[in-house]
């Protein structure tokens, strides 16, 4: 609602009065009451705007922005920008002057001019400094001040703003500086700003000191102490206490805070405070539940634990080390508690039940004989709480007896009306169940051909006596004799009437075979140059044994046996040795086989002749040495300048024919010489001269 411009210092009283009386009428409209008599009521109820945001730019590169919160007139509110915006916010904006009208719903207009600053410079002095005394004073001094800054241009403009990184703000100065390094930010009256870093140094090296602080324990409250340990600055050191000591350091100390001063010979000084702290008793509270019933294990303990020196350490008299115990039986638990300095107390807690829920078992028969169902459990229940039910393991509820029960294990369950549960294991036996085998074997006589059957019947279990029927009509007899192929049977019945029956078939021949061929051959297992066994060679024994023979032994005279079909032997000495191949058929008959071996002794020999006649007679024609207990050899023929005419090695080897390259050589002197080596690898050399005749 628009009013006519009126000149308030010509209203009348009559119409002041009028005003007055209907002021409610407009109490729903703002206007603004003038302060002069001269002043005019400009509206009611104009449309008021608060301007924020970013109205300043501290570079170049930034972008401002408008932020409009608009009231009075009537919303909704329209918005016309002089760049022909029509948001009610404006962003990302260059400097310059932006102007909105805003319009209401009735219709009311209201205009802004807003200024966005353009980029201003903000710089600052050199920092004015002044360095510490030493490296633990404090009287270092630091100085900032603006060279040039928006603040100081624009008109009814608030001061700068100041912070420093020790904490300081709104001051150009500041003094009492540790060494070290400090930054200090201006900041102008749109929020933009400029830091800048200095350093104080110090004269010389501060005063460092480490501290080692022993708490009192819980045996003495007034045992505190306190060693410190000073490096820096220029030795020697004074140090003065507050409580008077002058010593680096103080012991037998109450509870309390203790002040030290570290001087050097410079006069630089430290000052610390080092606080000692009283032993807090350590105070337990629990909070228990009760297992609900006898025997169950759900109960808990669970502990609150204030005072002493946390953290603490827990250790209960059941091997537990938590804080809180859980799934506990009814019975005694305690806890001992250890703070970080050593100190403990200890508590203990009970746990208990009502009357217990109990299965009381009143008789369990066992099983007459294996695999009957003659046994029986009788229980009764005691100290259950209301109704009771009874679940066996084999799925019978309700029951207190049982009867014509097997053999086993039967677990019965009782619960009652509190949720209270307990079981009980129930084994019935039975006798050992009875086991009847029938054994046999044939009684053979190895000379005369002529075979008997014996069986008996092994038992085990049951209970003696024992009542023994065979199928032939034999009664009461262990053992029994059969002369044919047939299937016996055996029915055995113990002292309590248990019975079992079992049977196997026998087989009997007509006579016994007599033993079939049984023979053994032997050579050496390596070749040599002696067709005698020699100690120490392996010698392999063939034997040939005809499938009668179902096992053998093998006897060499020097004390060894095998049970190897072709054994391989080694003798060590030297002599004439019975090797014995002894063979057993199905029935325990034997035959044996024996053999003579002589066997001699490995010392080498060699024999060389001195000429031979290579004429083709078939008389020594070959020069070739005589050999014994030989297992490598080599030759070399040489004429008399050294030149080598033949060689040979191996011990298959036939010798020089007296011939080079196919050609016949002319008789005369020639040299030799062999090289050979025994069974452990040991090499011997012979040289000398051979006359070749023709």
């Amino acid at each position: 609602m628009q009013k006519e411009l009126l000149t308030y210092g010509k209203l009348s009283t009559l119409l002041f009065l009028s005003m007055w009386l209907h002021w409610s009428a407009f109490a729903q409209y703002s206007f603004d009451i003038p302060q002069r008599a001269t002043d005019r009521i400009l509206s009611y109820n104009a449309i008021q705007v608060e301007v924020s945001g970013k109205l300043a730019l501290c570079s170049h590169t930034e972008r401002g922005h408008i932020n409009l919160q608009v009231s009075g007139g009537t919303a909704p509110y329209t918005f016309l920008w002089n760049t022909n915006e029509t948001s009610q916010n404006r962003s990302n904006l260059l400097s310059g002057t932006y102007t909105v009208e805003i319009t209401d719903a009735q219709g009311a207009k209201h205009t802004e001019h807003i200024i966005i600053q353009p980029p201003f410079p903000l710089l600052l002095n050199p920092i004015e400094t002044q360095d510490a005394s030493c490296g633990s004073g404090r009287d270092g001094y630091a100085k900032v001040s603006v060279k040039i800054g928006r603040n100081d241009y624009e008109p009814n403009s608030p001061p700068y703003k100041i912070k420093w990184s020790n904490g300081l703000e709104n001051v150009w100065e500041s003094d009492q500086l540790d060494p070290g390094t400090y930054t200090v930010t201006v900041t102008d009256k749109y929020a933009c700003d400029v830091s800048v870093s200095f350093e104080i140094k110090a004269a010389a090296e501060g005063i460092q000191v480490q501290e080692t602080i022993d708490q009192p324990s819980c045996e003495s409250s007034s045992a505190g102490r306190i060693a410190i340990a000073v490096t820096g600055g220029v030795a020697p050191y004074t140090f003065l206490w507050e409580n008077g000591a002058s010593t680096q350091t103080v012991e037998n100390l109450a509870p309390g805070n203790y002040a030290v001063t570290v001087k050097d010979s410079k006069g630089c000084s430290f000052q610390a405070t080092y606080e000692i702290s009283a032993p807090q008793q350590i105070s337990i509270q629990e909070q228990i539940t009760q297992p609900s019933c006898e025997g169950s294990a759900n109960g808990q303990i669970q502990l609150t634990v204030q005072g002493g020196l946390a953290p603490y350490t827990y250790s209960w008299n059941n091997g537990s080390s938590t804080k809180n115990l859980e799934e506990l039986s009814a019975g005694t638990y305690t806890a001992t508690v250890t703070d970080a300095s050593g100190c403990s107390v200890e508590k203990s807690f009970v746990l208990q039940t009502d009357a217990p829920l109990e299965i009381n078992l009143i008789q369990a028969k066992d099983v007459s004989c294996s695999g009957d169902n003659d046994g029986e459990i009788e229980i009764s229940v005691s100290g259950a709480k209301g109704q009771w039910k009874i679940l066996w393991s084999d799925g019978v509820e309700g029951l207190t007896h049982r009867t014509n029960l097997k053999a086993g294990t039967y677990q019965v369950q009782v619960s009652d009306a509190s949720g209270c549960q307990v079981s009980q294991e129930i084994l019935l036996n039975q006798s050992a169940g009875i086991q009847a085998r029938i054994e046999s074997m044939l009684d053979v006589n190895c000379e005369s051909g002529m075979v008997l059957g014996n069986a008996w019947v092994s038992i085990q279990g049951g209970i003696e006596p024992y009542q023994i029927t065979w199928n032939n009509g034999q009664e009461n007899q262990h053992e029994i004799t059969f002369s044919k192929t047939e299937t016996l049977k055996v029915t055995v019945k113990d002292a309590v009437g248990c019975v079992v029956e079992t049977e196997t078939k026998v087989d009997f021949p007509q006579s016994a075979n007599r033993s079939g061929r049984l023979e053994f051959n032997y050579r050496k297992l390596v070749i040599n140059s002696e067709p005698e066994v020699l100690t120490d060679e392996e010698i392999l024994f063939e034997s040939e044994i005809d499938p009668e023979f179902i096992a053998w032994q093998w006897e060499f005279g020097d004390g060894s046996t095998s049970v190897d079909k072709d054994p391989i032997h080694v003798f060590t000495r030297p002599g004439t040795y019975e090797v014995r191949l002894t063979g057993f058929d199905s029935f325990g008959c034997s035959s044996f086989e024996i053999n003579t071996v002589e066997v001699s002794s490995i010392t080498p020999q060699v024999t060389i002749p001195n000429a031979f006649t290579p004429n083709g007679d078939g008389l020594n024609d070959l020069f070739i040495p005589k050999m014994k207990g030989v297992y490598s050899f080599q030759m070399e023929i040489f004429d008399t300048w050294g030149e080598r005419l033949f060689t040979t090695h191996g011990l298959e080897s036939k010798g020089w024919d007296g011939t080079y390259r196919g050609q016949l050589l002319p008789p005369g002197n020639y040299l030799y010489k062999i090289t050979y080596a025994d069974r452990n690898g040991t090499q011997s050399s012979r040289s000398g001269g051979i006359t070749l005749i023709r």
